[in-house]
């Protein structure tokens, strides 16, 4: 029997994923994950032998997105921002939206010689490694309550080259923040959805992404809000500022709470979709 080439490979998934928004774009994405082939090589090669091993990496690839696991967990790693970073299911995978966050946060930044940094909630630490890499002469802290996600984000600084520039620490909330240590930023994405949301979401979401990592308590979508804003008196310095991510139809609320806590110049960030996504206060 004739080895498999890549067209033929391809094209059975294309039909497996039928279902799938995307089909091609996933089986393209899985192939190229499990062979090593950037997309030139893919396209030069599409007619030539497949190595067994490869095929059997991809059958078993292909297996596990039909079951609606995210293609970013098959293969190991998420495109976020400007770099590929490391994910396992027990971060979220970091997303397109999250960079309004990025880009906002390193503008309001840059004028300051040696930024400090709180991330709270730091998952795979794509936000705070982010900015480190927007701001070569920040340092940040970050926080999670999981210690499987500060391992995931202890491997994404040390791959990245941040490791010296960062501080990771198992946290709820700001616990693990000495009184009085203060910070230029504090930024997070916490969970936001809340828990009568569950059944609305996407199956490779709901199913395969941590829930300690996209729900709010039960009876408040706002509570991590809530908790974050009540601990900022000894931790954010002087014209600090704070910087959430929010989840659709949140963002007005979320800016409430901030002016009500005393931050000025509260600012709401669209996404590209265009969604609210970003809300910015200032001390």
């Amino acid at each position: 029997m004739s080895l498999p080439t890549p067209a033929r490979l391809i094209s059975s998934a294309v039909t497996r994923l039928a279902a799938f928004s995307n089909p091609r774009l996933d089986a393209e994405m899985l192939f190229r994950g499990v062979s090593g082939f950037d997309r030139a090589t893919l396209l030069s090669r599409a007619d030539e032998p497949v190595e067994p091993a490869v095929a059997e990496r991809f059958e078993t690839a292909l297996a596990r997105r039909e079951r609606h696991e995210p293609i970013q967990y098959i293969l190991g790693t998420a495109a976020f921002w400007r770099d590929e970073f490391i994910v396992t299911p027990a971060v979220l995978i970091p997303r397109p939206d999250t960079e309004t966050l990025i880009e906002a946060v390193a503008a309001r930044l840059r004028p300051l010689p040696a930024p400090r940094l709180l991330d709270i909630g730091t998952g795979s630490g794509c936000i705070a490694l982010s900015l480190l890499r927007e701001l070569p002469a920040a340092r940040a802290v970050a926080v999670d309550v999981s210690e499987d996600a500060l391992d995931v984000a202890r491997r994404n600084a040390e791959r990245l080259g941040l490791a010296s520039r960062i501080e990771l620490r198992r946290s709820r909330w700001l616990d693990a923040i000495a009184p009085g240590e203060g910070f230029d930023a504090i930024v997070s994405n916490p969970p936001y959805v809340a828990r009568s949301d569950e059944s609305s979401l996407p199956e490779e979401v709901r199913a395969h992404e941590p829930a300690l990592a996209l729900f709010a308590d039960a009876s408040d979508d706002l509570s991590s809000y809530r908790a974050i804003i009540g601990e900022l008196d000894d931790h954010l310095d002087p014209s600090g500022l704070l910087a959430f991510e929010v989840g659709a139809g949140q963002a007005d609320r979320v800016a409430r709470l901030l002016a009500e806590s005393g931050l000025n110049s509260v600012d709401i960030l669209d996404d590209l979709a265009p969604i609210p996504r970003v809300v910015i206060g200032r001390r």
